[in-house]
Formats: structure tokens, sequence, C-alpha cells
């Protein structure tokens, strides 16, 4: 059995994965963030800390140089030669208070230094200083200074020159507290990080397993879909079996009752499946209308009683909107180990038994390799169709219809055949289904008449009038410009329309009768001939020769094969003899194989034979060959050659 569980499917630990990694690049991400906004603030607060500094300190050096001014003009107020002497007395007090940094008092005479101490300058610095731009921050020899002037009434500008000490400290004081704030800043950005990405990995878990839900569960059904079906694998079982159920003709309910009522009609078909299936089964809805049911430890032998014992369960009618549905439906299976060891090789098996089921009305068919190759064989076919047609592969052979009892030839029908590059020479029934689907039966089937007129012409020439009867689709009967193509075609080359001859399968005709008839009709009245193919096999073969004007009857090989030791066979081959007799028709044998069996038809008043007893389909040259023996197909000769 399977496991939707996460150590069975291994999707599931994929997405517990991602989430994990999720959550990593989202701290990361976050801390990333964090990180560089608080490099950005450091550095941002370290320039404005020290832009404040510094306008705070120019402010506190402009004052301090506006109260020495001021100081030293009331000094010369008192006493007019103050400023002249300023520098040889000792400095006042107010210049030692009020200039706590300052190093130099400089006019434009000369210039006064404090000293001794930490601030003292050299005399040539102080003359660089002076000439600097007043009320700003110059640095030399590593020291910083502030420069500013003021005017001592008509005595002239006196610079002041002040060492910057606290300067230094500040930005780095700031910048400590900077630091400290980003640190702080940094651990919360990372605790909230923290908490941020494990709250949105929580909701993207939630979302993926939401969305797994909606990926690997069907909304309509509530059943597995088609992706928990692939993402999954036979587990921990030696033997099942998958089954793919297809319901029949369900596009008519849609068409007739609405696509709601189909919609309840699925959901109320998958509740039944599940039922059937059991506990131990898992049922799928794979799309539309097909479904799909794996059933761990069933054997091979038990395979298609199971899967019929399911068909008909499935047959009991279902209640939906007061109407019941008794739905029919086509069963393909394929079994485990021995037709694949995953769901998806199963599954495709299974699919390929399935149409062959719902193809051939088997109701259940079990996979074998036959067809695989099959199925194989006929995709490539149908991909090379039309370069097929355009390289000339389709080649006719002939099958002669010989009058038995002299063995003279009497005309031949033309089989086509695919001379493919790769696989040889082709039987129609490998690709003629094929023909039909793909869109190209009226170019084939003009491809093929064009192709028997053209050899009945180069017979004619040789002096030998030998019909050829060309087989017709369904298709053919339905296009119109059919019959005047044929015309056409015995026109250009002069063969008389006796000649040639269209046999109608009885499939082919019914399907649409007045479209047959008028078609069958349109051909006698060039003077083409119309044979029916394979009659007796369908349940309107009688209505058959009452509704359509036709030359020639076929009766169809399963009439012959057993018909020597077959009572039964015999009176209905006789009684079918006698009808076509009465109507005035000719009767051709199909699938004449020994000799006892033609002798008995001619027994039974059927005296025209077809089939391997006589010869297999052959080349136009073969037949050319036979054309000068006029009995060539004697019984003797036959059994000599």
């Amino acid at each position: 059995m399977i496991y939707l569980n996460g150590a069975a499917m291994p999707w599931r630990n994929n997405k517990a994965l991602s989430s994990t990694q999720l959550r990593k690049r989202l701290l990361l991400a976050s801390i990333s963030l964090s990180l560089l906004v608080i490099l950005t603030f450091c550095y941002v607060g370290y320039g404005v800390a020290i832009g404040m500094g510094e306008k705070v300190e120019s402010q506190a050096y402009s004052q301090q140089a506006e109260a020495i001014a001021n100081a030293i003009e009331r000094q010369q107020q008192r006493h007019p030669d103050y400023f002249d002497t300023l520098g040889q007395r000792p400095l006042p007090e107010f210049i030692n208070t009020a200039g706590k940094h300052l190093v130099a008092l400089h006019t434009a005479n000369r210039h006064i230094i404090k000293g001794p101490s930490p601030l003292f300058i050299r005399h040539e610095k102080i003359n660089q200083l002076a000439m600097a731009e007043a009320d700003r921050f110059v640095t030399l020899d590593d020291s910083r200074f502030y420069v500013t002037r003021s005017h001592i009434g008509n005595q002239g500008a006196l610079t002041l020159i002040w060492r910057d000490l606290s300067g230094v400290n500040l930005p780095t004081h700031i910048l400590l507290r900077i630091v400290v704030t980003a640190l702080l800043t940094f651990g919360i950005a990372v605790w909230l990080s923290m908490i941020m990405s494990a709250r949105i990995a929580r909701r993207f878990q939630s979302a993926s397993h939401a969305l797994e839900e909606l990926a690997m569960r069907d909304s309509l059904t509530h059943l597995p879909n088609r992706n928990a079906l692939i993402s999954s694998s036979p587990e921990n079982v030696r033997c099942g079996a998958l089954l793919f159920l297809d319901i029949d003709r369900f596009k008519d309910v849609n068409d007739a009752f609405g696509q709601d009522v189909g919609d309840k009609l699925l959901h109320a078909f998958a509740q039944r499946l599940l039922k059937l299936a059991g506990p131990d089964s898992d049922v799928y809805h794979y799309r539309s209308d097909e479904f799909v049911v794996w059933m761990p430890s069933l054997q091979k032998e038990e395979v298609t009683n199971a899967a019929f014992a399911m068909l008909y369960e499935c047959r009991v009618p279902l209640q939906v909107d007061n109407a019941s549905f008794e739905l029919g439906c086509s069963i393909g299976a394929a079994c485990y180990p021995i037709h694949g060891h995953l769901f998806e090789t199963l599954l495709r098996n299974a699919d390929t038994a399935m149409h062959r089921a719902k193809a051939r009305r088997l109701g259940v068919q079990v996979y074998d390799d036959k067809l695989a190759f099959n199925s194989t064989i006929k995709v490539m076919l149908r991909s090379q169709l039309r370069s097929a047609l355009q390289q000339n592969q389709f080649v006719l052979h002939y099958q002669p219809k010989v009058v038995m009892e002299t063995g003279t030839l009497i005309g031949v029908e033309a089989i086509v055949r695919w001379q493919h590059p790769e696989e040889g020479l082709l039987g129609p029934a490998l690709f003629i289904d094929l023909v039909e689907q793909s869109g190209i039966i009226h170019v084939f089937t003009r491809y093929m008449v064009e192709s028997a007129i053209t050899q009945v012409q180069k017979w004619c020439d040789m002096g030998h009038q030998l019909p050829v009867s060309v087989n017709l689709s369904a298709y053919n009967l339905l296009d119109t410009a059919f019959v005047p193509f044929v015309n056409s075609q015995l026109e250009k080359s002069a063969v008389s329309p006796s000649l040639l001859e269209f046999e109608l399968t009885e499939s082919a005709a019914m399907i649409d009768k007045s479209a047959s008839k008028r078609t069958v009709d349109a051909l006698l009245e060039l003077g083409v001939k119309v044979s029916i193919d394979d009659f007796g096999t369908g349940m309107s073969s009688f209505a058959y020769l009452r509704d359509l004007n036709v030359n020639t009857v076929k009766l169809d090989r399963a009439f012959i094969t057993h018909i020597v030791d077959d009572i039964k066979g015999q009176k209905v081959v006789e009684g079918l003899v006698s009808l076509c007799r009465n109507l005035d028709l000719e009767v051709i044998a199909e699938g004449v194989e020994d000799r006892r069996q033609a002798d008995l038809l001619q027994k039974l008043d059927c005296h025209i034979g077809q089939g391997y007893f006589f010869s297999p389909a052959v080349e136009a040259d073969a037949i050319s060959q036979l054309l000068p023996q006029p009995q060539a197909f004697r019984y003797d000769y036959v059994a000599n050659n």
C-alpha cells in the first residue's frame, strides 16, 4: 500500500527543508539589513556630532573673543596707552579667566603669547595662524586651533587664537554613546528579526501545506489527484494492481443535463468507488471522467475477477437530483511489479489497456506486452503519416478473386500496405484507423483510387480487362467531392467505369444512411460497381441490402473459418447465399483457406472465393504474370505452387 505521510512522500521533506531554509534566509537578511542601517546611523551620527560640536565651540570662542575685546576696550578708555602696553605687563585676569584655552593675541604690530603652559606655541606658528581666515578651525601640525578677530575702537583688529582641546574629546565621547546605542539597537533588531522570521516561516509553512493540499487533492471529488498518484510509489507490497477506469459516454450526461449535474454525478461515482475499493485500497480522480484505483496485495490471477466485479457494481444506478443514472465504464489493469515498479509506469500501461477495452467494448482489459508494442508503434506511425503520403510510401497489393470451379481470375481487391523505411511492410490493421483519425483520410483515399485506376489502365494496355475493387472509409461517403473526383480520374485515364469497384463496410455505410445512399447511387450512375464488405457481422445486415443498391455481397471470413465442421454455420451461409441470389446479387466468400472450404462453398451455391488458398495480396507485377494464364488458380495448379 502507498502512504501519504511524510516518510513515504519525499516531496513533503523537500517542503520542510524549504521552510527551514526560508527562516534562515529571512533571519540573515534581517540581521544584514539591521547591521547596514546601524553602520549608516553611526557614520551619519558621528558626522552630525562633529558638526554640532564645532558649531557649539565656535559660538563659545566667539563669545569669549567678544568678552575679551569689550574688556580691553573698557581698559583702553581708562588708560589710553593700555592697548599699546598690553604685551609689556602681565595679562589681566579677565583674559586668563575668559580665554581658558587662549594661546595668543595678535595685533597688527605684535603678538602676545600666553605661557608658560601646555598651550605654548612658537612665534612662527602664531604668524601662520594669524593669517588664516577668521571664525574657522585650522589644523596645524596635528593640532586644531580656532581663529577669530575683533575690532578695538580705532586701534585696529585683534586676532585671538585658541587651541581646541575639548573638541578632540567631544566626538569620541559622542561616538562612544553612538556605538552603545547602535549595539543596543542591533540586539533589539536581531531579537525582532528572529521573532519575525519565525512568524513568517510558520505562515509560509501553513500556506505551503494549503497549497500542497490543493495540488494533491481534487476539489470536486475530494479524492487525491494525478499529482498525488505520480509523486507516490508502491511500498511494502509484493504485488498489487492498478485499475484505470474511464466512464463511458459521460459527455452525453453533461450535454443533456448540464455541468452541475455532471459534477454531482462524478462526486457520487467517486464515493461509490471508495466503498467498492475498500479501506486497504486508494482511489484517485485522475482527470475529467477518469479514475484510478490502487489495490495492494492483489494477485495477478485475481485482477480480472476483481475488475469485472467493480465494473458490474459501477453499473448500479446512481441517484442525482431525482434522476437515476446507470454509468458504464471501461477498465484497464496493470499488475505490480510485472508491468512496472512505479505508478507512472503502471498508470501508462493501465491507460493503454483501458483504451483497448473501450475500443473493443471488452469492459476489462489486463495489460500485456503486445498492447505496449501496438501502442508505441501507433504513436510513432501517427506522427509519420503525412510524410509517408508525400513520399509515396503507401503501395497497393492485389488479392485475386477466383471462380473456384475453374480457377479463373475475375478481379482483384486492392489492399494498401505501408512500405515503412524502418519497420518494413506494414499491414492496414496498424495504420488505417490512424489515417481516419488524423484528418488525411480524403487525401489518402484519393491517392489509393488514383493508384488503382492507373494500374487498371496498365493492365488494359496489356490487353487484360481486370476489375479492381478499392475499400472506402465512412468519411468518404460523406465527402460530396468524392464522386466528381472519381469521375474525373476515369475520364482522364479512359478506363471503363465497370472495371472499378468500391467496397463498403457495413459500419461505414450505416453511419449516415441517407448520405451513404446518395453516394452509392451517384457511383452507380457513373457505371462503377459497389459491394458490401464483411457482410453479416453487424446488426443491420439485412437493412443494408434493403436500403442500398449494391452489386456484390462479400461474406465475412467469420462464416468461412469453421464452416467445414459447423453444421449451423453451413445453414447460415446457405441462407445468406440464397437471399443474395433472390436479390440478384453476386456472392463472394472471403477467407477461403483450404480446398475443403472451397468445395463446400460451391455446394452451397457460392462460386467465387478470395483467400490465402488461392493467393495472398501480392504486388501488381505478380498479378501481371498470371494474367496470360486463364486458369492460373485451378486447384491442381494452386496445390503445386
